[in-house]
């Protein structure tokens, strides 16, 4: 992927300043991170055709047809709280379903904490880690997968997966669909940066269906059912239950 043209084409101020691509790396998330703790500056984006070692939420694998999506990513030091991580996924997503809608006639939808969907199936994948030092917040590192171009899926993706591609009937330009991710991340990353993370947060909920449904979560071993009500300050899903009001930090949500 040419790093020139991708950086020609953003009109980011902060997000793909410095540019690194790869032909093959064991996981763009590993890269950045070492980067991010050799002191790389923010707004880094780690970029690779081919990863021998990706990896999605809850250590799962994350698989990418060489050549056809896009996985890459990028060194942020937001000046929030430790507690308000779980916002920059949600950002991750926004920004991405943003720049989907931007790029085409379809209507993402986000899912949480930090899917983004085509008609009920997975397009992208974020994780986001964050990295401490001597017990302070250094950065994070956002990784995301987005299924471009890819039309064939394993067959036990097959009925969860889908890419751009497919559900436009098109071949996408995956430079163009990186920059319009890039720009809108930029531009959303001022929102964190002004502490507007409401903002975020509200923006993320406009793309998301489950707000008012019952829902199941599962994490781990364990099930939690309720309707789903809404996002807390810190990103976690606020449900009622039976018995009580909780809210959940992580797990994969079914509607029901």
């Amino acid at each position: 992927m040419l790093k020139e043209e991708i950086r020609l084409s953003t009109q980011s101020k902060i997000i793909g300043k410095n540019i690194h691509t790869f032909d093959l790396l064991d996981s763009t998330n590993l890269k950045a991170k070492s980067l991010l703790q050799e002191g790389e500056e923010e707004g880094t984006i780690v970029i690779a055709e081919e990863q021998t070692a990706g990896r999605g939420r809850m250590g799962r694998s994350w698989v990418s047809e060489r050549g056809k999506n896009l996985t890459f990513s990028v060194v942020l030091k937001p000046q929030i709280s430790p507690e308000s991580i779980g916002i920059v996924s949600l950002y991750g997503g926004l920004a991405v379903a943003e720049a989907i809608q931007d790029q085409s006639h379809l209507h993402p939808e986000c899912k949480w904490p930090n899917d983004v969907l085509l008609n009920g199936k997975k397009c992208c994948g974020i994780l986001s880690e964050a990295v401490f030092k001597q017990g302070s917040l250094v950065g994070v590192v956002m990784g995301i997968g987005i299924n471009v171009n890819q039309r064939v899926f394993t067959r036990e993706l097959r009925a969860t997966a889908t890419s751009m591609s497919i559900e436009t009937g098109e071949e996408l330009n995956r430079i163009s669909v990186l920059v319009a991710v890039v720009n809108q991340m930029d531009e959303q990353y001022r929102l964190i940066q002004a502490g507007h993370l409401d903002d975020i947060r509200e923006k993320w909920k406009a793309y998301c269906p489950m707000f008012g449904r019952m829902v199941s979560i599962r994490h781990h071993d364990s099930f939690i059912t309720g309707i789903a009500l809404d996002l807390a300050h810190d990103g976690g899903l606020i449900l009622t239950t039976e018995h009580k009001q909780i809210k959940v930090l992580a797990g994969d949500v079914t509607l029901n």
